[in-house]
Formats: C-alpha cells, sequence, structure tokens
C-alpha cells in the first residue's frame, strides 16, 4: 500500500513547467507532431540569428525614387502670385514699379480668380503648373509678363501626430517634403525614452509600426510623409517573461535600447539555486520562417500567423554558454524558461510524501509503546 501511495505521488508533484528531456522530446518530433523548431544555441545559432534585427516600414511608405511626392495644392491654400512687366504702362506695373502681387485663396471649387485671367482650376497641381497657367493666360494682355506663385499658408497639405507626444496637433507638409522624425520635432518630441517609443504610420488602408530608435538606426524608416497622413506616438516598452526556476518569475521590461539573454537573465534573478537545471535554460521565441530556412534550421511544420514557434535550449553546464548567452540579443516578447533539475524534484518527493509517511510511523511506534 505505501509503496502504491509512494508512486502515485510521483505524478501529483507541483512543478513549474515541462522538464529538459519533456521539451527535447517534443522538439525532436516529425511530421504533424513537430509544433515547433528546436535550436541548440551555438555559435553558429548566435551568429545566424543572435543579432539584433531592424525591421523596416511597409515600402508603401517610401515607393517613389526620390522618397517624396510633389506638393499639390488644395481649397483653404494661400497664394502669393507676383506678376512682373517689361513696361511700366503695363495692366499690373506703375511708374514707380513693374510688378504687382495679388492675394488669392483657393475656394470651394478649387479655383483662384486672376484679373484678365479669370478664374484658374488649382486644385491638385503643383506651384508650377499654377504658374504656367497664369503666364500663359496673360499673354497677348500684359507687358512681356513674367509669373511667381508663392503657397503663403497651407491649409491642405498636413499630416496629424497624436498620442504621447509634446505638442500633437496637425502640422504643414512644406514644399521640401517631411520626413518621421521631422515631424517628430516639429510636435516637440516624444513624452516616453526613445526606445520605449513606438511610431505608427496610417496611409490609407496601409498602416505600420516600428520603434523611434530603430528609425534612427536605419535611416531607411525616416519616411517621406504624405498630405493625410497620420502619425500616432505610444509609449510601448519592450519586454519580456520568465517563468521556472528562476529568482523572479515576471514580466520584465527592458532597461534599455536592447539587452543581451544573459542581461534578461540577470534581470529575472539568475538560475534558482538547488532548483533550476542549468542544462535546460529555454528561450521561446516566434521566428521568421524565412529567417530559419537561410540559417539552416528545420522550421516547424505548423506555423501560427505566418511565424515558426522555435525554442533555443542553452546549456550552462558548459562555460561556453556565457559568452553565448552575453551575444544573444532578446526580442521584443520573448520567454525564458528554465526547467527543473531532476535531483530538486526527488527532494521535493521527499519532502511532500515521504517524511510524512516517516513522520506517521514513527508516531505509530511512540502510541502502541504506550499501550505495552
Amino acid at each position: 500500500m505505501v509503496c502504491t501511495a509512494l508512486m502515485a505521488g510521483c505524478a501529483l508533484l507541483p512543478e513549474n513547467g515541462p522538464s529538459e528531456g519533456t521539451i527535447q522530446r517534443a522538439g525532436k518530433k516529425t511530421g504533424a507532431d513537430r509544433q515547433f523548431a528546436m535550436v541548440q544555441l551555438d555559435t553558429t545559432a548566435v551568429r545566424e540569428l543572435g543579432a539584433r534585427r531592424i525591421p523596416l516600414y511597409n515600402e508603401q511608405f517610401s515607393q517613389t525614387m526620390s522618397g517624396k511626392e510633389g506638393l499639390l495644392l488644395g481649397v483653404g491654400d494661400q497664394l502669393a502670385i507676383g506678376i512682373w512687366e517689361a513696361s511700366s504702362d503695363g495692366l499690373f506695373s506703375t511708374v514707380e514699379r513693374k510688378q504687382n502681387t495679388i492675394h488669392a485663396v483657393i475656394d470651394q471649387n478649387g479655383e483662384i480668380y486672376i484679373p484678365y485671367v479669370g478664374q484658374i482650376k488649382v486644385v491638385g497641381k503643383s506651384l508650377e503648373e499654377v504658374r504656367a497657367t497664369i503666364e500663359q493666360g496673360l499673354q497677348g494682355k500684359a507687358v512681356e509678363p513674367q509669373v511667381q506663385v508663392a503657397l503663403q499658408v497651407n491649409i491642405s497639405n498636413n499630416v496629424i501626430v497624436v498620442g504621447d507626444i509634446v505638442k500633437p496637433g496637425r502640422y504643414p507638409v512644406s514644399v521640401g517634403g517631411l520626413r518621421l522624425l521631422e515631424l517628430v520635432a516639429l510636435a516637440g518630441g516624444a513624452k516616453p525614452p526613445v526606445y520605449e517609443t513606438e511610431a505608427t504610420i496610417v496611409r490609407g488602408d496601409t498602416r505600420d509600426t516600428i520603434r523611434l530608435d530603430d528609425i534612427l538606426r536605419k535611416s531607411e524608416n525616416n519616411v517621406w510623409l504624405k498630405p493625410g497622413d497620420a502619425v500616432q506616438i505610444m509609449h510601448q516598452p519592450r519586454s519580456f517573461t520568465a517563468f521556472g526556476a528562476v529568482t523572479s518569475q515576471n514580466r520584465h521590461t527592458f532597461k534599455s535600447e536592447g539587452i543581451s539573454l544573459a542581461e534578461a537573465l540577470a534581470e529575472a534573478g539568475g538560475l534558482r539555486e538547488a532548483l533550476a537545471d542549468a542544462g535546460g535554460v529555454f528561450l521561446f521565441r516566434f521566428e521568421s520562417p524565412a529567417l530559419l530556412e537561410q540559417a539552416g534550421f528545420e522550421q516547424p511544420d505548423v506555423l501560427v500567423e505566418g511565424a515558426a514557434a522555435t525554442v533555443y535550449r542553452l546549456d550552462f553546464d558548459d562555460p561556453q554558454a556565457f559568452f553565448l548567452a552575453h551575444s544573444f540579443a532578446m526580442q521584443d516578447k520573448d520567454m525564458i524558461f528554465v526547467s527543473t533539475a531532476p535531483a530538486a524534484e526527488y527532494f521535493k518527493f521527499i519532502q511532500i510524501f515521504v517524511n510524512p509517511l516517516l513522520n506517521i510511523g514513527r508516531t505509530g511506534i511512540v502510541i502502541s509503546r504506550e499501550f505495552e
């Protein structure tokens, strides 16, 4: 009876998660049972997969060769139109000046009025197109007219920035264009630290999000904005979670732009003495299938929303593991799990099941002696 109870007790022991052997066996399954890729964290894995990765914005945000598009006029824009003539007795010149300036606001019909030319449709046109149209309309009326068109007040060509920014609001896109970081600077900068801040661009039905520090690290992400774009600046710290035989089982935020696996384990308080299995340190992550294939690692047969569930194993019984952990960069939403050592399970079994039975036995002996 005692042996039966002891055997049953083995299956009832509380656990922090799967053992190192259980994870290893699951990673070796094939076919439809292969739910995740298993990668031993060695020098090859660190070289191919351990670097910090910087994503790129959706290609729609930088489709043109120059990176920006010409400024097009819209309703409400205010123009300053300068007209010069070669003679002082022209339509727009006087004895004192051979030039005159006309101020015009684009009306609801998208038109402006120029004397001796009439109503001109200017919405959707560039400043140069409007200048050429006015100059052509004055031919034969003014004396060798020369025209200059300047945008005085930019109403229609704006972008909006909201969120965790010092001065949210509407900002004009100048003739020279406006890049994302220029907009952030015009709006006073982000309130949170750069490495904890995300910038989301919404353009029509397309939206994409990248962190501000990744924009600073990769110039391609400092895209040209288009009129009508909406930019949201949000405080979203990177984080990882730690489970199993670690001192602090919790969600931890990155304290800098990037941290290594070694720093993450230190943030979690390190492996619990007399409980952790040094050979059973695992990192769970959703990887790019293309990246795994490029690095020469097998992919799981089942993908989760196009991503490959991947488990990295690190063996701290090997001194080289400390250098590997130092060189392996953590990614946002990574999960660390440290399995419990088999010896710890043995001592847990002794404390929970064997010691109480021995105490009962000793109590029974004492009672029986009292009745003798």
